[in-house]
């Protein structure tokens, strides 16, 4: 898969993280994931409630993937590099829910699933950016 095929995965991936951390910051938000996200797994974090987290994952985690979605369709190499620092973005944002959040078991299915996506956003930037 190179050239455009590669630029055309990377923009499905970068859209697909943007799309769903979006949802998923404002859901946060909203209070629309306490059954998955009980307050109690806050405690010993610097938040309070899930707002703040909410909307560092809209806003940083799907807007730089957002940006990098429209980058990769209007240059590629932009859209490669920006696509590079999005997926570090999702990564960490991955690793710090892992550390702060006092969960039941971690990692998680959808953790394992974004870091992964992050990964895959990273490693295809680096890829689309190079060609």
């Amino acid at each position: 898969m190179y050239g455009s095929g590669m630029r055309v995965a990377l923009f499905v991936v970068d859209l697909f993280v943007a799309l769903t951390a979006i949802g998923g910051g404002i859901a946060l938000e909203a209070g629309l994931e306490e059954g998955r996200f009980p307050p109690e797994m806050l405690r010993g974090t610097p938040f309070g409630g899930y707002v703040i987290p909410g909307l560092i994952l809209a806003v940083l985690v799907g807007g730089s993937a957002a940006v990098a979605a429209a980058a990769t369709l209007l240059s590629p190499q932009i859209g490669g590099l920006v696509s590079i620092v999005a997926g570090v973005v999702t990564m960490g944002w991955i690793v710090g829910e892992i550390l702060l959040l006092k969960q039941p078991s971690a990692p998680t299915w959808s953790e394992v699933f974004y870091f992964t996506l992050g990964l895959v956003m990273a490693v295809l930037g680096l890829m689309v950016w190079r060609a």
